[in-house]
C-alpha cells in the first residue's frame, strides 16, 4: 500500500519488475489475488496456459526460476519499459527487455517481454506473458529450458501445494 490507500495498476506492475529482478517468486506471487490468473500465451506444447490460484501460481514459478537459475546465468535487470495504460483502469499493457548475464563469460542476454495484467483493488487477477520459450532459452540458455520441460513433464502442483 502507498500512504494507507491501494497500489494503483502501475504501481503494483513495478513492484512486481522489482521483485522479478531479485527473482522473489514468493513475493511476486503475494501480489495475485488469492483466485488470480497466470496465462502462459505461447506455452509449448503440454505446458499449460492456464495457472489459477495464488499457490498454484507461487510453485509454478518458484519451482522454474529454481530450475532456470541453476547455470551460470544471474538476472541483471529490466529495461526500455513501457506502461501502457489503457480505458479501463484495472489494464495495462507493458513492454520491457529482461537482461540476463553468464557469471563466467560475462557475456548479456537479453529478450523482449509484452505483458496484460488486470490489477484490482492492489491485487493481480489476470496476467497474461506473451513470452516465449526461445526468450527463455536466450536468458537463461539449458536450464531455462530444462525448467520448461519440466513443467511439461511434472504438470502443475495441486491447490493443496
Amino acid at each position: 500500500m502507498a500512504n494507507g490507500n491501494v497500489l494503483s495498476a502501475r504501481e503494483v506492475f513495478g513492484l512486481k519488475q522489482r521483485r522479478v529482478e531479485a527473482l522473489d517468486m514468493d513475493g511476486q506471487a503475494d501480489l495475485f489475488a488469492e483466485d488470480g490468473v497466470l496465462e502462459i500465451a505461447f506455452a509449448p506444447p503440454g505446458v499449460p496456459n492456464r495457472i489459477q490460484g495464488r499457490e498454484a501460481i507461487r510453485a509454478v514459478t518458484v519451482g522454474a526460476v529454481a530450475g532456470a537459475t541453476s547455470g551460470t546465468r544471474r538476472m541483471v535487470g529490466h529495461h526500455s519499459e513501457v506502461v501502457h495504460e489503457t480505458a479501463d483502469p484495472e489494464v495495462i499493457v507493458a513492454e520491457f527487455f529482461a537482461q540476463t548475464e553468464d557469471t563466467v563469460t560475462g557475456e548479456r542476454f537479453e529478450a523482449r517481454y509484452i505483458q496484460v495484467l488486470r490489477i484490482r483493488d492492489g491485487e493481480i487477477h489476470s496476467f497474461r506473458d506473451y513470452c516465449t520459450v526461445e526468450a527463455l532459452t536466450t536468458l537463461w540458455g539449458a536450464p531455462g529450458e530444462n525448467a520448461i520441460r519440466s513443467i511439461r513433464d511434472e504438470g502443475l502442483p495441486s491447490a493443496d501445494g
